[in-house]
């Protein structure tokens, strides 16, 4: 009796801890100290999206309240995805106001080159923002505020007889606009894949008639996870769409081209080792001859254009493993064209050698006696000396700093040197040799510079003896600079010191942030006075910031050169932060800023910033 009393007790308990057991959560519960400090943290957040949004309507340029709805949506989308979509559509109303305002504006200017260029365009700004959190809306969007003039310009583009020729002497703005514009569809279509795989292709499809950018590589990649007989049929259309048109008058799909040639001569001849388990995409060796036969025999066509030569320097090594019969034929056309070129040309073309991630130091050093241009000659310089900082073996390193002939330069050179030896003795955990090193440095700015990196490093560490060492480093940093800056180098030490103090010592960090609240608002005040009688200015327009959905490229305005530091301090005290840029006087310096403390503060838990917004495309 007994006995069956203890089984059915043991019984009980057994069922009882393995209910409870089942009943427990997988993770442990949040702190409830911090799952309030995170509740008031996002509370803040989104009462400062609130404040940025309210004072867009403050704003007069259609451009900048696209921005700041742009911006408010993307940061909104964590908290609420319907109002982050009404704060998109608000932008799209704005950027078609704007481009109202723009097609008069330009009806009405007396200047030839006035729409060479048009950084003002919200569109490649804020359509990316939109696109990563809902591409299917971004490509409605794209359509919807495509202004006339870009729309008339797209079908221009996809007749056969169309050029988009990449010479700077036949540079067309309307190739330009077009260009971009075929990126982004691209770009979207390639975010558009993982929710609906099919529209892409089709838009891809569709697009392949104006135009191939290398965006289609990536969504080739992508589909190729999911449909391996389907990213082969839309690679067949592309190689297609290549091997049929005349790459001479289609240097932006000469460039895909390459591009893709780069890609296939990686990709051929792969070890059987090396071959991933999950095989990823790769065009067949059809499409590999069909592309590399036609990029060879439109490069080996009798031509002066210095861009074509450029492109078959840039394609030879693909080229002679794809299409090793050619090579020959192609390396004599590159020879012959570079006797014929003309001097700028050939110059030019040296340069482009002399940034090539492939150069060495030793090639670059042999180059510069034969440079007469003094700015080239200082680009030159400033290749080798990323080059150099670069080399590990460092006899070699001093062996060829040695033999630069410009003394500034070549202590510029050694200085650049000793301090990539000190990140990488930091990098390794030698702080000690890396901060002996630090002192024989002469330039304070790369003194403050690598006092406060070597900080931040003791700092991770997170042990008390490191985190005493880190101020230790901080507070000699700080005893370098001057706390009033008197120019832009004394404010760029400074601000350096703020970046360290933000992690290290966030008080501190506030401090020594705080007086130069009033110095930023009289350069902003007196950049905008200045402005109106500089017609090249970029920063304002009719007295108003021009607003950055990435917070930076403002003429003469030093505070946006800072923020990252901005954004550090938001992330250790964001109530604090939030104050202080209520101190900033004019409203759009305000409303920006705080929008960008608040991308600070969600950078970590939102998408990574893959796609982030466009930058307006030069025509080099």
């Amino acid at each position: 009796m007994r006995f069956r009393k203890s089984i059915a007790l043991f019984l009980i308990v057994l069922f009882c801890t393995q209910f409870s057991l089942a009943q427990s959560p997988t993770t442990a519960p949040l702190d409830p100290d911090k799952e309030k400090e995170k509740k008031e943290k996002d509370e803040l957040i989104v009462r400062m999206l609130d404040q940025a949004v309210a004072d867009a309507a403050f704003l007069r340029l259609p451009q900048n309240k696209a921005i700041v709805f742009g911006m408010a949506g993307d940061l909104y989308w964590k908290f609420d995805e319907k109002r982050s979509r009404d704060l998109f559509r608000s932008a799209a109303n704005e950027m078609l106001a704007y481009n109202i305002e723009s097609e008069r504006e330009k009806r009405e200017s007396t200047e030839p080159n006035f729409e060479f260029f048009d950084p003002n365009d919200p569109r490649g700004q804020v359509l990316p923002l939109v696109a990563k959190n809902d591409a299917e809306l971004a490509l409605d969007m794209l359509s919807q505020t495509r202004p006339p003039a870009l729309a008339e310009a797209l079908l221009r583009a996809s007749t056969p007889d169309a050029r988009s020729d990449g010479n700077m002497m036949s540079f067309s703005p309307e190739n330009q606009r077009v260009r971009q514009e075929i990126a982004l569809e691209q770009r979207f279509a390639l975010l558009a894949a993982d929710d609906n795989p099919d529209r892409a292709i089709k838009i891809i499809k569709d697009s392949l008639s104006k135009g191939v950018s290398p965006m289609v590589l990536q969504l080739l990649q992508k589909l190729h996870k999911k449909d391996e007989k389907k990213a082969q049929e839309l690679a067949s259309d592309v190689i297609r769409r290549l091997v049929d048109i005349d790459l001479v008058k289609k240097a932006d799909e000469l460039q895909a081209s390459l591009n893709f040639l780069q890609f296939m001569a990686r990709s051929t001849g792969t070890p059987a080792t090396q071959v991933p388990k999950n095989k990823s995409f790769a065009f067949n060796d059809l499409q590999t001859k069909d592309l590399a036969n036609k990029v060879a025999s439109t490069l080996l066509q009798p031509s002066n254009s210095a861009s074509l030569m450029m492109a078959l320097s840039r394609a030879l090594p693909d080229l002679e493993k794809l299409v090793p019969d050619k090579a020959a034929m192609l390396r004599q056309r590159l020879a012959e064209s570079q006797k014929t070129l003309p001097n700028e040309m050939r110059n030019s073309m040296r340069m482009q050698r002399l940034w090539d991630q492939n150069s060495t130091p030793e090639q670059i050093l042999a180059e510069i006696p034969k440079i007469q241009n003094e700015m080239e000659r200082n680009m030159a310089y400033q290749s080798l000396g990323s080059k150099l900082s670069q080399v590990t073996d460092e006899t070699r390193a001093r062996r060829l700093i040695d033999q630069i002939a410009d003394e500034k330069v070549r202590s510029r050179a050694l200085e650049q040197l000793e301090a990539a030896k000190i990140s990488r003795l930091a990098g390794s955990g030698k702080l000690d040799e890396a901060r002996k090193l630090i002192h024989t440095l002469t330039d304070k700015k790369m003194q403050v510079q690598k006092l406060v990196g070597l900080a931040l490093s003791a700092y991770k560490k997170d042990s008390e003896a490191d985190a005493d060492t880190a101020k230790s480093l901080m507070k000699e940093a700080r005893s370098m600079i001057n706390e009033i800056p008197e120019d832009e180098d004394d404010l760029a030490n400074l601000m350096e010191v703020v970046k360290g103090y933000a992690t290290i010592e966030p008080d501190v960090a506030f401090r020594l942030f705080e007086p130069t609240i009033e110095q930023f608002n009289d350069v902003i005040h007196a950049t905008a006075i200045l402005s109106k009688y500089n017609k090249r200015n970029r920063s304002f327009k009719k007295g108003e910031m021009l607003l950055r959905a990435s917070g930076n490229a403002y003429d003469g305005i030093p505070l946006f050169r800072y923020m990252n530091h901005v954004q550090l301090l938001g992330k250790a005290d964001l109530a604090r932060m939030n104050q202080l840029t209520d101190r900033f006087q004019r409203s759009d310096a305000r409303t920006l800023i705080k929008l960008i403390v608040v991308q600070g503060m969600l950078k970590d838990d939102r998408k990574p910033e893959a796609y982030s917004p466009m930058p307006f495309i030069s025509s080099n």
